[in-house]
């Protein structure tokens, strides 16, 4: 399960996601893929695909934050917005698809991202 956290002026603080890494065959390469934000990256490796998906992850909150389009975006997405003493998003569930595969092939990870107030 993904969460973002906010601060009380609406700043992210906290990001946690869902990452799905998975082999594709074709290629022989592994792919990071985030559903709920719709981020991606690959590697030759787990390792480096998980270390080109932080990359990417980190660019496209610094990106959204920067130009005030993360709240719209997750809407978007399918995220929902919780109030609580701070505010809280949830987002869609992963697909099935993604959950059926067999397990030799992906695995779930859950990346958290600290974010500068």
């Amino acid at each position: 399960m993904a969460t973002l956290t906010t601060d009380h002026r609406g700043r992210l603080t906290k990001a946690q996601v869902e990452v799905v890494l998975v082999l594709d065959e074709d290629s022989g390469q592994y792919v990071a893929y985030c559903p709920a934000l719709e981020v991606s990256s690959y590697g030759d490796t787990e390792e480096e695909a998980q270390a080109a998906f932080d990359d990417a992850l980190a660019i496209f909150i610094k990106d959204t934050t920067e130009r005030g389009t993360l709240d719209q975006l997750l809407l978007a997405l399918g995220w929902r917005l919780l109030k609580q003493p701070e505010p809280l998003y949830e987002p869609p569930r992963l697909p099935l698809a993604l959950l059926n595969q067999p397990a030799k092939r992906r695995r779930i990870l859950t990346e958290e991202v600290l974010l500068p107030a």
